[in-house]
């Protein structure tokens, strides 16, 4: 992984570049200038230096975004859910505005921007290998078609999870758990989701294992629409921490504090339109965090932050660590470059 400071200077280059007609190609143009970050591609073949080249402006966005160094940023689970810290910017699948959902491109563009905790969704291959997606089907965000669960990680691996989003993406395949764990230790924080329809067939416990076996207890939590995954979650592994994720169809009529209680978990998530004042009001009574997804509008993103929620789902952090900026609350700085190992 290279330098931030690398990708600042090699995308205030490029910007330059692009602006000034330096790569004289209209398709290598940013298509949304409103946006703090655009995979600028470089179609032309006419200078085989550049052929094929993806100009990946993680650079352009530090370059964008104003530079904010902080020193509460959260390294530790528990630092990440204190309740009377700043609003904590969560990427949704990763950085899914940029790169596509659930990928490692999408877990390291979240890395270098700095966002505080990257999501992604995990369900079980036909052979019992934990993969990371969104859909039960390989049909939207893959060249695959068909139930996940119907192929195994070898075959899973060999689709390509990245040409739906763009071509530059073509060579990312579906992760595993373990290379998103092995990614992000030590840089940013993870919130594991179990999907629903893997529970049946041992997901929990093998989440439970990986994330032991990677010593990385108190630098993931583990969230679920289904109860029973976290019901599961408590018993197998307590020390390591749970979300709820609220669903209409089971909590209706319940209170946050008591959704939270009986599961055994320890924070509240809910969509932005169904957060109430009384459910707010509550959970803060009782020291419970409360996540809001999936927000990418910045004037509701500020309305949220001035609100006080704990934490924002995002597919664009970078929109949301400018909120936090403007709003003259901390926001976070990118994590240092890992340090070169010692021989």
């Amino acid at each position: 992984m290279l330098d931030a400071r690398y990708w600042m200077v090699y995308g205030v280059i490029s910007w330059i570049k692009l602006t000034r007609g330096g790569w004289a190609d209209p398709a290598s143009r940013i298509q949304h200038p409103a946006s703090s970050i655009q995979y600028l591609m470089i179609p032309s073949y006419n200078h085989p230096p550049m052929k094929k080249l993806i100009v990946v402006s993680i650079g352009f966005l530090s370059f964008a975004t104003p530079a904010v160094f902080c020193a509460d940023r959260p390294t530790t689970i528990d630092e990440f859910y204190d309740t009377n810290a700043r609003t904590r910017v969560i990427a949704h699948r990763g950085f899914s505005g940029a790169a596509p959902e659930n990928t490692l491109a999408a877990v390291r563009a979240a890395i270098e921007l700095g966002a505080d905790m990257v999501e992604i969704d995990v369900t079980l291959s036909a052979d019992g290998h934990i993969v990371v997606i969104h859909d039960e089907t390989l049909d939207r965000t893959t060249d695959g078609t068909g139930d996940v669960s119907l192929f195994t990680l070898a075959e899973l691996q060999r689709l390509d999870a990245g040409s739906w989003f763009d071509s530059a993406f073509a060579r990312e395949r579906i992760p595993t758990l373990d290379e998103v764990l092995e990614e992000v230790e030590g840089r940013t924080l993870l919130n594991v989701e179990i999907k629903s329809e893997a529970v049946a067939r041992g997901v929990v416990s093998e989440v439970a294992s990986a994330i032991r076996a990677r010593e990385m207890i108190d630098q993931v939590v583990v969230s679920s629409f289904s109860p029973a995954a976290l019901e599961e979650m408590h018993e197998v592994a307590p020390e390591i921490r749970t979300a709820v994720l609220y669903n209409s169809k089971i909590h209706e009529g319940l209170h946050a504090v008591e959704i939270v209680t009986e599961l055994g978990a320890s924070v509240f998530n809910i969509k932005r339109q169904r957060l109430t004042r009384k459910m707010l009001r509550r959970c803060r009574e009782h020291d419970i965090p409360v996540g809001i997804y999936t927000v990418n509008e910045p004037h509701r993103m500020r309305r949220l932050v001035n609100r006080g929620v704990d934490a924002i789902f995002t597919d664009h952090p970078d929109r949301l660590i400018e909120v936090l900026n403007r709003t003259h609350t901390t926001a976070p700085a990118p994590f240092p470059a890992p340090a070169p190992a010692t021989p």
